[in-house]
């Protein structure tokens, strides 16, 4: 596997108001491949002074993925979901205690969802490299692109993660700090050049977690992917502690991202796990 440096050209434009004043032809479509059981109280930071008490219950969310459609450059797939194993495995064939289990009812796994539509994606955007998020690439095709945020392969565990990219030809990385910052959300990448599809640098949950924001004729829609699991980190303003490399990090990435909403009270937003 070859990893290389994703060389994005800076967009002209330098705020979200030029940005949204130029919206592209690009819709996303959601697949859910998946469920897995979380416990509320961490999705929630209960160290968090505002958290108050939050209910000890146990959760099961949808593993989703999106796959974007341009009407010009073609379709393109943010996280890869699970594969067909986890029909039959919670733990997709990975070996050892620390493999985490997911649920799948048959032919929810990605690759049938993407060939049932005749969906060929040209690239896949990894938002980060946890199992729910890359398992799906053992049955997609290995000599199109990947891209990640760059600090995802630095914090990639094989003893978890198992052969998920075992066969990829090449992993680009976005290194966010050579991009310009685009407040209040920070540094953002235009992945497509035409301000259609941008990544948004919200680490917290990895080292180089990504959200994504998509540009539409029909009005533009945040994906917060695990920066935020479910809508109660936006209502209370408290960002997830589970699965969470740095939980401070992680505030100030759902902060920038509140700020934003605040500010443009219109976009939609789709939270990672709801």
């Amino acid at each position: 596997m070859k990893i290389k440096q994703f060389h994005i050209k800076k967009n002209q434009m330098k705020s979200w108001t030029e940005i949204f004043k130029n919206p592209c032809p690009v819709t996303i479509e959601t697949f859910v491949t998946g469920t897995v059981d979380i416990n509320r109280r961490g999705t929630i930071n209960t160290e968090h002074p505002d958290a108050g008490y939050i209910k000890d219950e146990i959760l099961t969310v949808p593993i989703k993925n999106y796959v974007v459609h341009h009407n010009e450059l073609g379709e393109f797939l943010l996280d890869a979901g699970l594969d067909k194993l986890y029909t039959d495995d919670p733990k997709g064939g990975i070996n050892g205690d620390l493999a985490d289990e997911f649920y799948q009812n048959r032919n929810d796994n990605i690759k049938f969802q993407l060939e049932s539509r005749k969906i060929k994606p040209r690239a896949v955007y990894l938002s980060h490299l946890h199992p729910d998020h890359i398992a799906g690439i053992r049955e997609l095709p290995k000599n199109i692109p990947y891209f990640v945020g760059k600090g995802e392969l630095e914090q990639y565990q094989t003893e978890k993660e198992g052969d998920f990219l075992d066969g990829v030809e090449t992993i680009y990385e976005i290194d966010f700090l050579e991009l310009d910052e685009i407040n209040p959300l920070g540094y953002c990448a235009d992945l497509l050049g035409d301000g259609s599809l941008w990544a948004v640098s919200t680490p917290g949950h990895s080292m180089g977690h990504c959200s994504y924001l998509i540009n539409g004729m029909d009005g533009s829609i945040f994906l917060t992917m695990d920066a935020c699991f479910i809508m109660d980190n936006l209502r209370l303003k408290i960002a997830p502690s589970d699965y969470t490399w740095d939980v401070g990090m992680a505030q100030n990435s759902l902060d920038r991202i509140l700020k934003f909403l605040e500010a443009f009270p219109e976009i939609k937003v789709i939270c990672g796990h709801e």
